[in-house]
């Protein structure tokens, strides 16, 4: 790589991240049907031409910025596993999960699957994405978890009872009070401890 490369490249990747930071904003604030390309270009000050060498179309653009959300996500999670005090009890990570249900990264990812229902190649691309998310989520559940120590029948669908649960919570709360949806949580929290007693 010359010294001229190098500057071009960090310049296209520098260009491709505010692609993405601009466009997961704007699913946040404007929903999908308002995060167009003329959208996020304004938002990224970005040129047309500039977006179309990152992504040639509005599909690829929208599925890019909510992967890169996701996969921050996991390894913020993954980053767990290692934390000096040990890695967060199946109640605490209830709780992580709550909060991180309750952030901008589902909003982006409610506004793609709803959109996806009616839109055939969204539909597709997400499903992709989705799958290769819940693989992450998949190994990092074995890192937090580990598989000595937890009921065999928990483990193999614990996280996923969790996340679905968490998930229509998080959908209630959009027009519910967190004072409503709360003892939900925390019912689940309790049936994680009481799931996975070796832990504690």
């Amino acid at each position: 790589m010359t010294v001229l490369e190098r500057p071009r490249q960090q310049r296209a990747q520098e260009t491709r991240i505010g692609l993405l930071r601009a466009t997961f904003e704007a699913l946040v604030e404007v929903g999908y049907s308002g995060t167009t390309t003329q959208e996020v270009c304004r938002r990224a000050h970005a040129s047309r031409g500039k977006l179309l060498h990152h992504f040639p179309n509005r599909t690829e653009l929208v599925i890019a910025a909510l992967e890169h959300v996701l996969t921050s996500r996991i390894h913020e999670f993954r980053v767990l596993a290692t934390r000096p005090e040990g890695p967060p009890l199946p109640a605490e990570l209830v709780e992580l999960l709550w909060q991180t249900l309750q952030g901008p990264a589902f909003y982006a990812w409610l506004e793609l699957t709803v959109a996806a229902r009616t839109n055939p190649e969204l539909l597709e691309a997400l499903t992709s994405l989705m799958e290769r998310f819940d693989a992450g989520i998949e190994v990092a559940v074995q890192e937090l978890l580990p598989t000595d120590r937890i009921d065999p029948q928990f483990y193999e669908t614990g996280h996923r009872f969790a996340f679905a649960v968490l998930n229509g919570l998080a959908l209630d709360r959009i027009y519910r009070s967190e004072e409503r949806v709360r003892p939900v949580v925390d019912v689940l929290s309790l049936l994680a401890h009481q799931m996975a007693p070796t832990l504690s």
